[in-house]
């Protein structure tokens, strides 16, 4: 009896060992696991579209500029102009991005009624088109692009505050997906991005840097409006300005809530009054290096206000 026990069970281990071998060949490897995904920006420059201001010793504007008033030079060597438009000509592509976190309820009904009095004043129906993004912890993105004032007034309308504010994430989203290399634009507007935040983030994956390089491969134009007057809190208030002047914008720090509309005011005079060139640059290596960029104009006591360079992609 003992005999026929044993010779079972090597019969048994017989057949469950080849099995159990087979199957531990036939399962696949586990998963390598992925490395941590590290943001990139993929675009390919073929021509540098320029947006700028042309202004006196006052900050005032100056018409009627001409393409052969202007020189633009690129790391410093002087490039062919392939395209001048004057001012205010091409259609606006702007995207509102809201600070709908908490740091901002005391004043939003009054930024929600200021940016919905800038859209009416600055779209040209038929031409132009605006989107509209409220971000706190994400961005919820209320109204694609599109011509349709009331449209863009009911998304603004519906957006409450409450939440943590990822701001650079919102600005690298929409500069990525909306204004840049994955949009659908056909290309010629003028993309211009406009936040109205205290300049605080707590939330983004992407870093500040991150963002603004986003928005430079989008060729978008940054105006601020601070929600916290300015000098209250400088460190935000830099990443704000940051953003403004290596895009060719403007920053606005209104001291009281009723001088928002103002600050929109202001951006409206800007957007009528820009300039847009463009050129393909001399002897183009897409390695990645940022290549800073000098427009000149050839008229006295005349600067041209415009973003400070562009990543070669």
């Amino acid at each position: 009896m003992r005999f026929h026990r044993i010779a079972a069970l090597a019969v048994l281990i017989g057949l469950c060992v080849p099995a159990a071998l087979a199957a531990q060949q036939a399962a696949p490897p586990p998963p390598a696991q992925k490395p941590a995904q590290q943001p990139t920006i993929v675009a390919n420059v073929n021509t540098v579209p320029l947006t700028f201001l042309a202004l006196d010793k006052k900050g005032h504007f100056v018409p009627g500029v001409t393409a052969s008033q202007v020189q633009i030079y690129d790391n410093g060597a002087l490039q062919k102009i392939q395209k001048f438009d004057s001012e205010g000509n091409l259609p606006l592509r702007i995207a509102l991005l809201l600070d709908i976190s908490n740091s901002i309820r005391d004043r939003w009904t009054f930024e929600q009624q200021a940016a919905i009095d800038f859209l009416q004043s600055v779209l040209v129906q038929g031409r132009d088109q605006a989107m509209v993004v409220g971000f706190d912890t994400t961005a919820h993105i209320t109204q694609g692009f599109t011509d349709n004032y009331e449209s863009l007034a009911r998304a603004i309308r519906v957006l409450n505050p409450g939440g943590g504010t990822a701001l650079y994430d919102t600005i690298y989203q929409v500069s990525h997906d909306d204004l840049g290399p994955a949009s659908a634009a056909p290309g010629g507007e003028r993309n211009v991005i406009v936040i109205i935040s205290d300049g605080a983030d707590d939330q983004s994956r992407y870093s500040r840097d991150e963002a603004l390089a986003m928005a430079q491969d989008a060729g978008a134009v940054i105006y601020t409006i601070g929600t916290e007057p300015t000098g209250l809190d400088p460190v935000n208030d830099k990443v704000l300005e940051r953003f403004t002047e290596q895009t060719g914008g403007r920053s606005f720090f209104p001291i009281e809530a009723h001088d928002l509309g103002t600050a929109f005011q202001s951006i409206l005079t800007d957007l009528r009054h820009q300039y847009v060139v463009a050129y393909s640059p001399n002897n183009f290596i897409p390695n990645g290096a940022f290549h800073t960029v000098t427009i000149k104009i050839l008229k006295k006591g005349v600067i041209a206000r415009t973003r400070k360079g562009y990543f070669a992609r």
